[in-house]
């Protein structure tokens, strides 16, 4: 919609973290008010596009701050550093193994950026370890992921959010309320369509495992694959 601003997940986990009882801080000065160990210690698990974004949302809250990375890749250790210095942020542990992540016990929360077949698996189990979750959509993988998710939230009281900017968008929120008030009377029908196609990615070659690769993690909970030179990265979204 025009004059409209679109709601960025950068700017929701932000807003997540802050908290709008803080939003009128800037981030610099919430962080000073904040003690050291009032601030969420936060692991943020996978270093590319979304985590990245992750770490300058976390870093940009003021109170959270980010001690731990984690990732199968060994090389985005580099990036996710770059992009915590270049918000103030300190030096953040590297793990390589989720596992390392929960057994530590100054980790408060994780955010999860993973391929998708991660997401419930990890976020359950960073629950069962008495860590609260922030997990990009989708939830799961299929609908009885879904129920094993719900019932470990449950079972534990852990915190779980799930990722999804468009839905938790002023503008949106602002639309469905208009809705429900009848300001368009009755509601009966709703079209939408995506128009965001991708070319073919081919059949990819069977080459040896990168050495910065760790991939029996990185299919985790998936049945077990070839490696193929066209899986990693992104285009898991087509397995």
């Amino acid at each position: 919609m025009a004059g409209q601003k679109k709601t960025t997940r950068r700017k929701f986990v932000k807003d997540a973290l802050i908290g709008a009882t803080a939003l009128s801080f800037p981030a610099s000065s919430y962080a000073r008010i904040l003690g050291s160990n009032e601030r969420i210690k936060l692991a943020v698990v996978g270093l590319n596009g979304r985590g990245q974004a992750h770490i300058i949302a976390a870093s940009k809250a003021g109170n959270a701050e980010i001690i731990a990375f984690c990732d199968v890749d060994a090389r985005t250790f580099a990036k996710g550093q770059k992009v915590l210095a270049g918000e103030g942020g300190g030096t953040a542990k590297a793990y390589g193994d989720i596992r390392k992540i929960l057994e530590d016990n100054m980790v408060d929360a994780v955010t999860i950026a993973t391929p998708d077949h991660w997401h419930a698996p990890m976020a359950i189990l960073a629950m069962q370890a008495g860590k609260d979750v922030y997990v990009e959509k989708p939830c799961c993988h299929n609908p009885r992921e879904g129920e094993w998710l719900v019932e470990a939230q449950r079972k534990t009281g852990r915190v779980l959010q799930i990722g999804n900017q468009q839905r938790s968008a002023p503008t949106s929120i602002e639309a469905m309320q208009d809705i429900r008030e009848g300001i368009i009377g009755e509601a009966y029908y709703g079209k939408a369509w995506y128009t965001n196609t991708r070319g073919t990615i081919g059949t990819g070659k069977k080459t040896a495992v990168p050495e910065w690769l760790n991939w029996e993690l990185w299919q985790g909970p998936a049945p077990r694959r070839e490696f193929l030179d066209n899986r990693v990265h992104y285009n898991w979204h087509w397995f």
